[in-house]
C-alpha cells in the first residue's frame, strides 16, 4: 500500500480566510471519517520538500491585490502535473487583475466574505474526490404553501452549482412520474424540506420524508415561524425561519418569497450539511457490507481511503467500492483510478457497492448490461449476501 496523502496546497496571497477554510475542511474531514493524518498541507516554504506529484492534490493561488507574479514556478510545476488549481480572488470582475496569465484560462472562484467558504471547501473536498462531483439537492413542499420560496431556492441553488430536483421543473414531459421522483430522491445528496404549516398533511410530501429517513439521506429543514421541526428525520439541520427573512413579512400562503440573504444563508448551510449526509450514507453501505461478511467468516478490511479489500476463495485481493446514489460514468472512471493510485500490486476485480432502492428499472438493467463489458461490477446492497456465499 502506498503511504498517499491528500495534499492541499495555499499559493499566492496570504489571504485572511485560510484559517477559515482550513477549519471547514478538517471539520468535513472528521464527518468523513477520515484521518488529518492523510493530510499534507502545503504551502510555498514548504512546497518542494512536501508536494509529492503522484499523490492526489488540489491548490488554491490567492490573487494578489496588486497582481504581483507570486509562486510561477510552483504554478508551471503544478499545471504540468495536471494539478487542480483553483484561482480565488476578491472579485471576479477584475480577475486578470489579481492572478499571473498562466491562471487566466482557469475558471475562478470569488471569496469576499465567510459565507462564500463552505461552497469553497465543497470544491476542495470534490476536486480531492473525497466528495463525489454531481452536487444533487431535492426540494420537498406543499405547493399551495411554499411553491415561489421552493422556486426561489431552485434558481438559486442551481446558480451555486447543485442539480436540483423540483417536481414541477425537473420531470420531462412522457417520464413516469412517480419512478422519476423516486430515482432523483435516491440520487440526491440532501432535501430541502419546506416545513409549512400543512406539509405533512399532503400524502406526496409525508412519502418523501420516509423514503428520505429509510435512506439516511440528510434533510434540511426550513421551518415556517410558528412551525416546529419534524422529529421523523434522523438527520436533519433546523433552520428556523422568522418573519423578518420573508418580503414584506408575509408568510402565509404559497405568493411568499425569501429576501436575498437568508437565502444565502440557506445555501451557506446546506453546503455543510451535504459531507455529512453523503458520509452517514457510505457508511450504512459499509457497515452492512461488513456485518454480512462476518457471517460467513470473510475478513474485510476498511482502508483509509473509506473503500473495503477482502481475499476470495483463490486468495485474490478484491476492491469493493461504496458507492453513494446511482452509479454512473464517472463513478466507474474514478474508482479505477482510486485503486490505480493507492495500490502497489493489481486487484484481482473492482466492485461498485450500491443501494438500488427506489432507483429506475431501466437504469438498473443499464448497470446490468455494463457489467458484461467493464472491468468494473457493480453489487446491490440487498444481494450482497448472496454475492459473499459465491465469492
Amino acid at each position: 500500500m502506498i503511504n498517499a496523502k491528500y495534499q492541499l496546497i495555499f499559493l499566492g496571497d496570504e489571504s485572511s480566510f485560510i484559517g477559515e477554510i482550513r477549519a471547514a475542511f478538517e471539520k468535513h474531514l472528521y464527518e468523513l471519517g477520515l484521518d488529518l493524518g492523510k493530510v499534507e498541507f502545503v504551502v510555498e516554504e514548504n512546497f518542494k520538500s512536501a508536494y509529492a506529484s503522484n499523490n492526489p492534490a488540489f491548490c488554491l493561488f490567492f490573487g494578489d491585490s496588486i497582481g504581483s507574479l507570486k509562486n510561477l514556478s510552483e504554478l508551471t510545476h503544478l499545471k504540468n502535473d495536471a494539478t487542480i488549481i483553483l484561482p480565488v480572488v476578491k472579485n471576479l470582475q477584475e480577475f486578470k487583475k489579481f492572478v499571473p496569465e498562466i491562471l487566466w484560462p482557469v475558471n475562478g472562484y470569488q471569496l469576499a466574505e465567510s459565507n462564500d467558504v463552505e461552497p469553497l471547501v465543497s470544491c476542495i473536498l470534490e476536486g480531492l474526490g473525497l466528495l463525489r462531483l454531481s452536487r444533487r439537492l431535492f426540494i420537498s413542499y406543499k405547493r399551495d404553501e411554499s411553491s415561489s420560496v421552493a422556486i426561489q431556492l431552485f434558481e438559486r441553488f442551481e446558480k451555486a452549482g447543485f442539480d436540483v430536483f423540483l417536481d414541477t421543473h425537473s420531470i420531462r414531459p412522457g417520464e413516469t412520474f412517480q419512478e422519476e421522483l423516486w430515482h432523483r430522491l435516491a440520487d440526491t445528496d440532501i432535501v430541502v424540506l419546506l416545513n409549512t404549516k400543512g406539509f405533512l398533511k399532503s400524502e406526496w410530501t409525508t412519502h418523501e420524508l420516509a423514503q428520505a429517513n429509510s435512506m439516511s439521506i440528510g434533510i434540511m429543514q426550513l421551518i415556517w415561524p410558528n412551525n416546529i421541526p419534524e422529529r421523523a428525520a434522523e438527520i436533519s439541520l433546523p433552520y428556523k425561519l422568522v418573519e423578518n427573512d420573508f418580503g414584506n413579512n408575509h408568510f402565509t400562503d404559497a405568493r411568499s418569497f425569501l429576501n436575498d440573504g437568508s437565502l444565502d444563508e440557506i445555501v451557506n448551510k446546506a453546503e455543510s450539511l451535504r459531507a455529512r449526509s453523503l458520509a452517514a450514507r457510505q457508511d450504512n453501505i459499509v457497515t452492512e457490507f461488513i456485518k454480512s461478511a462476518d457471517k460467513f467468516g470473510i475478513d474485510i478490511t476498511l482502508q483509509p481511503e473509506k473503500f473495503l479489500t477482502m481475499k476470495n476463495t483463490k486468495g485474490e485481493e478484491l476492491v469493493i467500492i461504496p458507492t453513494v446514489g446511482v452509479p454512473q460514468a464517472f463513478t466507474y472512471n474514478q474508482s479505477e483510478e482510486l485503486v490505480k493510485r493507492i495500490k502497489l500490486k493489481k486487484t484481482a476485480a473492482i466492485y461498485l457497492l450500491f443501494d438500488h432502492r427506489n432507483i429506475r428499472e431501466k437504469w438498473l438493467e443499464h448497470l446490468a448490461w455494463l457489467d458484461t463489458y467493464l472491468p468494473i461490477k457493480t453489487i446491490k446492497l440487498i444481494e450482497r449476501q448472496a454475492w459473499l456465499e459465491k465469492i
